[in-house]
């Protein structure tokens, strides 16, 4: 009889929390519940933003990815990389700039669409995007407008405030400099996510995912180096000394 009253009381609490998403849920047609609670990253350099890359960094750098997830006040998940990659910055943004097809290289994302892509006159691109990715049990949608202004060899994010979005709020941080013949690759983004997913799920989905996903990156842009040359196109750089990239210990 204990064991019915408790699948009961999971099932009143599923409902519960489906309701409040019901009520509160993703919709392109209005917009977001704010404009905004998070500060939002500048395009400058890591040192800038919070990075702080050491002689113990370094070092930990030869053998692999460094990830770290912090839980901040307020249930904010700020999840954080640095690694090295044997490829040029260019073959990396080519990936970083393909949200088409983030569906089938990034863990947890099953749709990402372009909606709206423009560029100014000093060169930056400003790229939205219809996301929805898949915590557990639990679909999330939400709406991206990414700023890359390659002449900074950075890009940003925020949440498309024009759009409501299943994520309370959402900002984020790459920079691609050119290191050792290849890449080094800095990440940061600070998330806010449903209240609706239990925090035991969202925790173990951030942990996980951004593992295995900054452990896919290098693989990655190795498949589309070997492509490109398969087609006959230059890499456009000489490759130097690779010391340490290639042995992830991120997944």
């Amino acid at each position: 009889m204990s064991a019915s009253y408790a699948t009961i009381g999971i099932l009143l609490v599923r409902l519960a929390l489906l309701a409040v998403r019901g009520c509160e849920g993703a919709d392109p047609s209005i917009p977001h519940t704010h404009s905004g609670s998070f500060t939002k990253y500048e395009r400058l350099r890591p040192n800038k933003v919070g990075f702080t890359v050491d002689q113990t960094m370094e070092n930990k750098l030869l053998e692999g990815p460094i990830v770290t997830v912090q839980h901040l006040p307020d249930n904010i998940l700020r999840t954080a990389s640095v690694q090295n990659v044997a490829a040029p910055p260019e073959i990396v943004w080519g990936l970083l700039l393909d949200f088409d097809t983030y569906h089938q290289r990034v863990e947890g994302i099953k749709i990402c669409k372009v909606y709206s892509k423009k560029w100014t006159l000093g060169g930056t691109q400003v790229i939205c995007a219809d996301y929805t990715a898949r915590i557990g049990t639990f679909n999330v949608r939400y709406f991206m407008e990414h700023t890359y202004e390659p002449i900074k060899n950075s890009m940003t994010w925020a949440l498309d405030y024009s759009r409501r979005s299943d994520l309370h709020d959402s900002v984020g941080y790459w920079y691609v400099e050119s290191h050792n013949g290849g890449s080094r690759v800095f990440y940061t983004t600070d998330a806010l996510l449903p209240p609706w997913i239990p925090s035991p799920i969202k925790n173990a989905f951030a942990n996980r995912a951004m593992r295995r996903n900054v452990a896919r990156l290098e693989p990655a842009c190795l498949e589309a180096m070997a492509r490109r040359k398969g087609k006959g196109g230059g890499l456009g750089f000489k490759r130097g000394p690779l010391q340490g990239f290639g042995r992830s210990k991120a997944s």
